[in-house]
């Protein structure tokens, strides 16, 4: 029987499913009154096109009585026995007798009631890879029916739906791409009525990439929020990766991109603008993403060069003046290779020197870049003339750049002769290295990078082993792209020998620094016979026993405060931020990085003694430690994952805290996953050093922020049992309650921390901030009167609610909260746990702070500003803080019974 002999029409009948086609038509979009109000208007999808380009399609998709019956069988059929021989031989038959299969597929296609989303063992999908099966077979006897109009019917039927799976294989059953040409102009019409995904989407699948530029749907996805749907078509054009980059950058040389963006949306008419989103950090991370995806070169990217310059001279600036832990030889190095030749940079150097009142630190600087007198500070030029004429040619003896020797703190020494840390940068030395490791039973091994500042790629430049007689500083930039069949035996012999311990600290980012830059190591993924001595010391508090020899009052969670509590004196941290890849290295930079891997072993040796001294069983701790491998998944069986969630957190038990006594609320580093940014936000509050993730961020971004700057995780759900497996026992929390008041007096009790009012508002709710500026009335009008008031908003770093200096949780209804002393209320701001600065790091003429965060001023209501004596502007992001009454609210209401 023949299902083509009856043309009549009748509808879809009881399977009909109304389609919305209102999505190919939108009347108006969101207009850009928020940002322009005085030139209010909407944007309306008027296309140059005829509608007809978009919209006809020549076919009668409406099925005759005939077909219908057919596919009401068809459907039945399906749903009881799915995809099966039954339902082949159907489809088979049905093809076999129409005039035209190609015109009948896509009719029984468009009927299904779940073509607008079709999943991969539903009709519509059984229907195109059948189709597209049996039309393979039979190519040599239907290829003609494929006509240029029946293409652009299949393209218009398609395009109803927005899967791109779908989209893709029919595209190849039609072989679209073959006639791609014949489809510009549809697209250009997707374009003119603002449907840029789409466009962008099928531009790619066609291939039709040198028809379009960056500027018909790349930008405008960005400008939407959507940079990931751009990238298919980026991944098939290496001009268009280029031209996107630059015009990223490009926006990046002005003050404000919320301002330039709105200025360029206002002239293109894009609808649907994310403007919270059009901030020079959200933009910075957007172009490293790309730059990274597509390996691209950074002489594309000047400015984003330019700001991570300026972001690692301000960091830079903090490690040498506030943190003191910078060498001399390191801070001159860095700061140069940070500053570059950029003539800005070297003035902002400068400035900034002298802003931490190093006046002739700032003086040796000015002289040794020859940067012109008047753009000194005033206070280098007054010391100038104070000490040379004018004439004179100032020079730079080495010794001044020395710290003086009083004062200094006693460091951990190297216990062994100096000879025995040997430098391994040439083949011969390393067959000695190889050889030496005969009859070693433990080494130390640690790893040297040079510090990435913004995003960059960091690359692994040293790898120290150290035995119990000597260190080998093995040097990678020379040596590690060559001598594969010596990398190999190492791998063979230390690696991947379960017969040798092998010591670290924070093992984890160094395997995975040796693992991409030695692949000739062929390492072992089940990381045989590594001890993280991390891991191992949180087991001493598990043990009240044990006690280390000495005691030690603050450090934190690092190699350094543990070789303090083991060996009695901290390490030299000073050569840690150096430029690891220069060569020849100093001999300071070789001594420590030899240290670094031999005071594992000594560590190693006291906790063992301290384990056994308090009769503890020290081997079975670290066999546990050793063999502390996630098991691979097992692939769920079918019809059993529906309580998969309860059962993880049931196989994963909440360890005990990490901390045998209370500690102070300021004492604490956090990062919050994505579910728990509320938590995150109430910790902030309590005065709780918290990173927060952003809900685009992975759940795995906790652990990086745990290993990189040692905090705990907290999470919820399942998400506990695969980051617990990364940390040590205790450093991450799984959250039980859903109330937020209840989710923070989990984690205070957990973790055993005390808040007290001086913690509470020591931190920026926005940035998590510890660093403001105390400034008069006077100073706050003068700012305001300087900020140039812009229609698009400021360009601050966050997304924070601009009007109150919060996020937009529901009690932050002050712009700033109680700080200080209002209203007969105490005082606590002179002993509150933060760093307090007065206004003499605020620059007015720019509205910036010392670290270059534009000031919100114009977002603080005048009446407010003549209210209050004082403000407290956040040196991070740059948000205005007042003496409200929020301190006291929050004191009797949120935090009441937290607050000590």
């Amino acid at each position: 029987m023949s299902y083509h002999k009856h043309r009549g029409v009748r509808g879809r009948g009881k399977l009909y499913m109304p389609h919305n086609d209102q999505k190919d038509f939108p009347s108006n979009h969101k207009s850009y009154s928020n940002h322009n109000s005085d030139r209010k208007r909407n944007f309306q999808t008027i296309s140059k096109h005829d509608n007809n380009c978009c919209r006809d399609i020549r076919i009668n998709l409406k099925l005759s009585e005939e077909e219908m019956s057919f596919f009401e069988d068809l459907n039945k059929l399906f749903q009881m026995l799915k995809k099966s021989p039954q339902v082949i031989s159907k489809l088979d038959l049905f093809f076999n007798n129409s005039p035209n299969p190609y015109e009948q597929f896509l009719k029984l296609l468009y009927n299904c009631q779940d073509f607008y989303c079709a999943k991969n063992k539903s009709l519509p999908m059984c229907l195109i890879e059948e189709f597209r099966r049996w039309s393979t077979n039979y190519r040599n006897k239907i290829g003609h029916l494929l006509t240029t109009e029946l293409k652009i019917d299949a393209f218009k039927v398609v395009t109803k739906q927005s899967l791109p799976s779908v989209t893709k294989l029919v595209f190849e059953i039609f072989e679209l791409a073959q006639e791609s040409d014949i489809f510009v102009e549809i697209i250009k019409c997707f374009i003119d009525r603002k449907l840029y995904k789409e466009a962008c989407q099928y531009t790619a699948i066609l291939g039709l990439h040198n028809m379009f530029s960056i500027q018909d749907f790349l930008v405008p996805l960005i400008i939407q929020d959507k940079p990931q749907c751009a990238d298919d078509f980026l991944h098939g054009s290496k001009r268009h990766q280029a031209e996107l980059v630059e015009f990223l950058d490009g926006v990046l040389s002005n003050t404000s991109v919320r301002e330039t963006m709105g200025h360029y949306i206002n002239e293109k008419e894009i609808p649907d603008a994310k403007f919270d989103k059009m901030h020079s950090k959200s933009w910075k991370k957007i172009i490293v993403r790309l730059v990274k995806m597509f390996k691209l070169s950074s002489d594309l990217t000047p400015n984003l060069n330019r700001r991570r310059n300026e972001g690692a001279l301000q960091f830079l600036l903090r490690k040498r003046f506030v943190e003191n832990s910078f060498g001399d030889e390191s801070w001159k190095e860095m700061v140069q290779e940070a500053v570059g030749e950029e003539d800005k940079l070297k003035i902002e150097l400068i400035v900034g020197v002298a802003q931490y009142g190093e006046f002739a630190e700032a003086l040796r600087w000015a002289h040794f870049y020859n940067i012109d007198r008047k753009d000194w500070p005033y206070n280098v030029r007054m010391l100038e003339e104070n000490r040379l004429p004018h004439t004179e040619t100032f020079q730079l003896p080495a010794e001044d750049w020395d710290e003086p020797a009083e004062n200094k703190i006693q460091y951990h020494q190297y216990s062994r002769s100096p000879d025995t840390i040997i430098l391994v940068d040439e083949p011969l030395s390393f067959e000695n290295f190889l050889d030496s490791l005969e009859g070693v039973d433990v080494v130390g091994i640690d790893c040297e990078w040079k510090p990435s500042f913004g995003g960059g790629h960091s690359e692994l430049a040293l790898l120290q082993i150290a035995s119990r007689k000597s260190v080998f500083v093995i040097d990678i930039v020379n040596l590690g792209h060559k001598m594969p069949h010596l990398w190999l035996e190492l791998g063979k012999f230390l690696f991947n020998n379960c017969d040798i311990l092998k010591l670290g600290f924070g093992l984890s980012s160094d395997l995975h620094m040796i693992r991409q830059a030695l692949p000739n190591l062929n390492l072992n993924a089940k990381q045989i016979g590594f001890l993280d001595l991390c891991m191992l010391w949180k087991h001493v508090e598990k043990y009240p026993k044990i006690v280390l020899p000495y005691e030690v009052k603050t450090g934190g969670a690092s190699l350094s405060t543990l070789v303090h509590h083991c060996l009695g004196h901290p390490l030299d941290k000073s050569e840690q931020f150096s430029n690891w890849e220069k060569r020849p290295l100093r001999q300071s930079q070789i001594e420590y990085a030899g240290l670094d891997a031999y005071c594992l072993i000594e560590v190693y040796d006291v906790l063992k003694k301290c384990f056994e001294d308090a009769n503890c069983p020290f081997d079975d701790i670290c066999f546990n430690l050793i063999q502390h491998e996630k098991s691979p998944k097992k692939k769920a069986k079918k019809g059993r994952n529906l309580n998969k969630t309860k059962r993880e957190e049931n196989i994963t038990a909440q360890p005990p805290s990490p901390h045998a006594k209370q500690i102070e609320a300021h004492e604490l580093k956090i990062v919050c996953d994505t579910m728990l940014q509320g938590l995150g936000k109430n910790l902030r509050r309590c005065g709780v050093d918290t990173a927060i993730l952003e809900n685009n961020q992975d759940h795995k971004e906790c652990v990086k922020y745990a290993i990189d700057e040692k905090r705990y995780i907290v999470t919820r759900g399942a998400s506990f049992t695969m980051l617990n497996g990364y940390v040590p026992s205790g450093h991450c929390y799984r959250v039980k309650s859903d109330q937020v008041d209840e989710q923070l007096q989990e984690v205070l009790d957990y973790y055993k921390v005390i808040v007290t009012k001086q913690h509470v508002f020591s931190r920026c709710m926005a940035c998590n901030g510890n660093s403001f500026a105390k400034v008069p009335k006077e100073t706050v009008q003068a700012l305001y009167e300087k900020s140039a008031a812009s229609k698009y908003g400021p360009d601050l770093d966050d997304e924070g609610d601009e009007a109150t200096g919060f996020t937009s949780d529901e009690d932050f209804d002050d712009v700033g909260y109680g700080l200080g002393k209002s209203s007969g209320r105490p005082d606590y701001g002179s002993s509150r746990k933060w760093d307090l600065y007065t206004d003499e790091r605020i620059d007015i003429g720019l509205c910036q702070t010392r670290l270059g965060a534009q000031i919100g001023i114009r977002q603080v209501p005048p009446a407010v500003i003549n209210s209050y004596d004082f403000f407290y502007i956040c040196e991070e992001c740059g948000k205005v803080y007042y003496d409200g009454s929020h301190f006291e609210r929050v004191l009797q209401g949120k935090l009441q019974g937290i607050v000590h």
